[in-house]
């Protein structure tokens, strides 16, 4: 699907107290994961359980004080979950797998602990009297519950509670593609690897969180028996085929030897008005589960018309649907998804729901597929369709996150009006209706710019059925659609209301649905205004080629908030544009296949060629599986040149490594390998460590960068860093490799050993040592090393990471926040230059607060072409001098309830009153906040997005001088530096009114040029 809202996402913002760094999270209790042991043990060992915040932490620090609402929330209890337990109480052993293994689900351990669990767990439910939704024992030690607000503050005060989590309510993210990806064909994957595409993928099951599924589907209809792989299944397979809560027989399914399990999971009751059952209510979970999955070679049939066959990435492999999204996807349903994939003996989860997609990366959703991971179950999940500018999701490193792009195959028609003739991106048979413009056939009283774009409620049913409208481009396609189809209408015609380029979009949607270019369209619009009786005819869609692969515009792109933006996300890219899979007849005009599009298609394609992978490759691991696969892509298209976003060169940030290639993956050579002490380390080396910060004082840390991960990533080089990685051989044969290394533009990367031999099975670790030389500061650079195999053969295996690095000025903390009304802090840093460092102080000033109660919201896209106060919407204005050193605009959590989102919009307004948009925040919470230069007239608007139905909202408002207030200062005011050498200096402030947000900047220059600042935040 493609995106709704505009987001936005802001680096981390820190806060220091008491010398302990912690990170300001998105929800307003802190997220935790599971127990851990206190000794740390060697990389190869059983992976260890997750790690716990420390108590005394969640319970007593100031800085994460709560104010409980009445909702849903996720309770965390103390003990580790089956998936990470490694045998810390007295007389049960331990759960955990090893590597390259599974949890044996029928070991008399899993059975003893699961009855430990479940006893410990409804002592908490039995003390507390509280009704759980939702048990968890194997990716999370817990329950999901509805809770007054009394309640979960007494849970959380529990010494035998880790946490109590807020439920977050997560988005959707939503012909062949096989032989595009090197699978079908006599050289391809599938009869190399397999032997027969009908046997791609044996001994694999996929599991799919999403929307549910539709089993009469012929992607889904039963495999021939006997089936080689049976024993296999049967013995990993713990699933069930689940029926519906009433006895509607519509809505329960019967499963088969393809679809082997299904599952439905609705805390919130959110079933009321769909199937409650695993039933498919959307058409999503069905679009997902037959493109990572679905048989091969199924025909597809649509408006009665032949449009050839469709095949799953993995035929063979077994399919088992969760569904967890109805009206979204609430965060207690996923957690129990997951739980249940696991439990089941999935071992793969694809995953095209979104995630937090800002700075913060660790949540309960992460944690869960933490452990999924540990566990040995390969996950992939979608980038997100709020490209590009830094919005990709699922940033965590243990999951592979996927961009979408376009594949070699699109489809088109000819649509004929008054003797015109044009081209138009459509997948429907032949078809005639007359046309109406969408202010034709709109209510008398709808605006007309409004009606023009077929904006939600502006069509006049009266005036709508029988006709097909053409609607200018602005709303989602889907949304255009459903409306028309609602009011009776034949058709959807979208015109573009700028010069794009060719008509290129092709989708299905509940009516017929056609996309002209802006000239075609123009001349189509005037025609009919012009015509009496206006009929247009359109023929039956074929497939043509194209050039590709191209990034979708929508693609979710980076550089990656989280870590600070040490590691490179999107992970790769698949198609997700124009991608016919399977659907649900009745939302797609009785069809069982058609077109969609977003990061939530690119997914699965990813999902089963890890199934592949682990059908041909049993015992690896899922970083190996995702490792295979960014070794091996590549970065150009059909034409050998650099794939292209918006008629540019598209860079890492676009594609990650670059574009998955289904044939290469299966001999990458060498692969990156790590595992769960290695996340937990990570995660100790970002902002986020406080969420576990006990753990991190047993398992230590280690700076993101140096995370074994295929690719490399640096985001503040100053002057030179030395980066370790880790190859093991995972093929049949020795090899010799040389490296091959391209720098990043002005800097000299340097590898510490260019020639190296590995037997199988064995590992060799190698340092790169990156220098910058003239390199831009403050700019991304891109470059790659490749381990190339040397000798004689057919084939030689190149093993290729891409280099990401930013050189600055100064590696310092981009934003701080402190507590109290006066206090020091220490402020650390690195110099990327030899000189003298000065250091001064602006500020600090307190906000001016701006209130208004705000209800109704309505989850609609913010019109940010006009404007407009309502029920939802609320603006102020600003005037701020020039000299100010910063101004910034900001709402958040902890004024307002639990689940609200807010959205800010600043506009520049010009002496005649207009009003131009300069920036905006919109997150999924009511962390919002935008920083702008001095001198200008600002109107903020804020949206209530979601959330409750009334709500007393606070804008904070800073105009900070470029002066000393006399509450703020920084020691030394001078100092010498050397390139690379660390530097420290001391904040002091005081003076400060109780009950207020200050905001400053410490400002750091050489020579008298500013040089870089870091903005201070306290909070009395």
């Amino acid at each position: 699907m493609g995106s709704s809202s505009p987001r936005t996402f802001r680096r981390a913002k820190t806060r220091v107290r008491a010398g302990t760094r912690v990170t300001l999270a998105a929800a307003t209790v802190p997220i935790v994961v599971a127990g851990l042991a206190t000794a740390a043990g060697p990389a190869a060992a059983d992976p260890p359980s997750l790690p716990e915040v420390s108590p005394e932490y969640v319970k007593q620090a100031p800085a994460q004080d709560v104010d409980y609402t009445d909702g849903y929330y996720i309770v965390q209890l103390d003990s580790e979950p089956i998936a990470t337990y490694d045998g810390d109480q007295a007389g049960i052993m331990s759960t955990s797998p090893d590597e390259g293994e599974t949890i044996d689900f029928d070991s008399p351990e899993v059975e003893e602990y699961r009855e430990f669990l479940a006893d410990e767990r409804e002592e908490v439910i039995e003390e507390f009297d509280v009704e759980p939704a939702a048990e968890y024992d194997t990716v999370l030690s817990g329950f999901a519950t509805e809770l007054t607000a009394d309640e979960a503050q007494r849970l959380a005060a529990s010494d035998k509670v880790a946490s109590v989590m807020p439920d977050k309510l997560y988005q959707l993210q939503t012909a062949t593609t096989p032989e595009f990806l090197g699978l079908e064909g006599r050289r391809g994957a599938w009869n190399r690897q397999f032997g027969d595409p009908e046997k791609a993928g044996e001994g694999v099951i996929v599991g799919v969180l999403d929307t549910g599924i539709w089993p009469e589907n012929p992607s889904f209809a039963p495999l021939p028996e006997p089936r080689p792989d049976q024993d296999v299944i049967d013995e990993k397979w713990n699933g069930e085929c689940e029926e519906g809560q009433d006895d509607d027989p519509e809505a329960n399914i019967t499963c088969n030897n393809k679809l082997i399990g299904a599952r439905w999971f609705d805390i919130r009751g959110a079933a009321a008005d769909q199937y409650a059952s695993p039933r498919d209510g959307n058409g999503h979970g069905t679009h997902t589960a037959s493109t990572a999955a679905g048989n091969y070679r199924s025909e597809v049939v649509m408006d009665g018309e032949e449009f050839g066959t469709v095949s799953g990435m993995a035929p063979a492999s077994r399919v088992a649907a969760y569904k967890v999204c109805w009206a979204g996807c609430a965060g207690g349903d996923l957690v129990a998804g997951i739980e249940a994939a696991v439990n089941d003996g999935v071992d793969v989860i694809n995953f095209s729901i979104g995630s937090l997609g800002t700075a913060e990366f660790v949540d309960s959703i992460s944690i869960a597929f933490f452990n999924a991971a540990s566990a040995g179950v390969f996950v992939a999940a979608s980038a997100g369709n709020d490209g590009p500018g830094s919005t990709v999701d699922h940033q965590e490193p243990w999951v592979t996150t996927v961009g979408a792009s376009t594949h070699d195959m699109t489809y088109r028609s000819d649509l004929t009006f008054g003797g015109t003739t044009v081209q138009v991106a459509a997948i429907n048979g032949a078809m005639d209706f007359p046309i109406r413009t969408g202010a034709e056939a709109a209510f008398d009283d709808a605006d007309p710019e409004a009606a023009a774009g077929c904006d939600p409620g502006t069509l006049d049913p009266a005036k709508t059925e029988g006709f097909g409208i053409l609607c200018e481009r602005g709303n989602l396609f889907t949304d255009m659609a459903n409306q028309i189809a609602a009011a009776g209408g034949e058709a959807l015609v979208v015109r573009d209301v700028e010069d794009l380029g060719p008509a290129s979009v092709v989708t299905s949607q509940a009516v017929p649905t056609v996309h002209m270019s802006y000239g075609d369209g123009l001349d189509l619009a005037d025609w009919i205004e012009s015509t009496e009786d206006a009929a247009v005819s359109v023929t039956t869609s074929e497939r043509v080629g194209q050039n590709a692969p191209e990034m979708a515009a929508f693609s979710s792109a980076g550089p990656a908030l989280a870590a600070g933006q040490n590691m490179l996300k999107p992970d790769l890219t698949a198609p997700g544009v124009e991608v016919v899979a399977g659907l649900t007849p009745e939302h797609n005009r009785g069809n069982d296949y058609g077109a969609s599009q977003g990061t939530s298609m690119a997914s699965p394609h990813v999902a089963g060629l890890g199934a592949l992978l682990l059908s041909d490759n049993p015992g690896w691991s899922p970083m190996a599986v995702k490792s295979a696969m960014m070794t091996t892509a590549y970065q150009t298209d059909d034409h050998w040149n650099p794939i292209q976003r918006g008629g540019e060169d598209a860079t890492v940030f676009d594609y990650g490594a670059g574009h998955v290639d289904g044939a290469a993956m299966f001999d990458p050579g060498l692969v990156y390998e790590s595992g769960a002490v290695d996340w937990i380390q990570y995660i100790c080396g970002t902002p986020e460590a406080y969420k576990i910060q006990s753990t991190c004082d047993s398992f230590g840390s280690m700076e993101p960068s140096q995370l074994n991960y295929p690719s490399i990533t640096v985001a503040e080089l100053t002057g030179n860093y030395s980066v370790t990685r880790t190859l093991t051989n995972v093929s049949d044969r020795g090899g010799f490799y040389k490296a091959k290394i391209k720098s990043p533009e002005g800097t000299k990367v340097k590898v510490d050993q260019k020639f190296v031999y590995v037997e199988p099975g064995e590992s060799f670790s190698y340092t790169l040592d990156i220098e910058r030389k003239d390199a831009a500061f403050d700019e991304w650079a891109f470059g790659e090393i490749t381990w190339k195999e040397l000798g004689w053969g057919w084939h030689k295996n190149r093993v290729r990471s891409p280099i990401t690095v930013k050189p600055t000025r100064l590696g310092v903390e981009d934003e701080v926040v402190y507590e109290g009304t006066e206090g020091t802090s220490a402020l650390e840093g690195a110099a990327g230059f030899d000189g003298t460092l000065s250091a001064g102080v602006s500020g600090l000033v307190g906000s001016e607060v701006r209130t208004e109660t705000l209800t109704d919201p309505d989850s609609s896209s913010f019109p940010a072409d006009d404007p407009q106060e309502n029920s939802h919407v609320a603006s102020w204005e600003f005037e701020t001098p020039a000299d100010a050193a910063m101004v910034r605009f900001a709402t958040f959590d902890a004024d307002h309830p639990d689940g609200t989102d807010l959205d800010v919009f600043v506009y520049e307004k010009a002496d005649d009153g207009s009003l131009t948009l300069v920036d905006y925040s919109a997150t999924g919470t009511s962390n919002e906040s935008v920083t702008l230069p001095g001198g200008h007239t600002f109107v903020v608007f804020v949206d209530l997005w979601g959330g409750p139905q009334s709500v007393d909202t606070s804008l904070h408002g800073w105009v900070v001088p470029s002066a000393d207030e006399g509450n703020l200062s920084v020691d030394p005011a001078e100092q010498s530096v050397s390139l690379g050498g660390a530097f420290e200096v001391e904040l002091a402030w005081s003076g400060l009114e109780p009950g207020a947000r200050y905001l400053g900047t410490v400002d750091f220059g050489s020579d008298g040029a500013h040089i870089d600042s870091t903005i201070v935040n306290v909070t009395t």
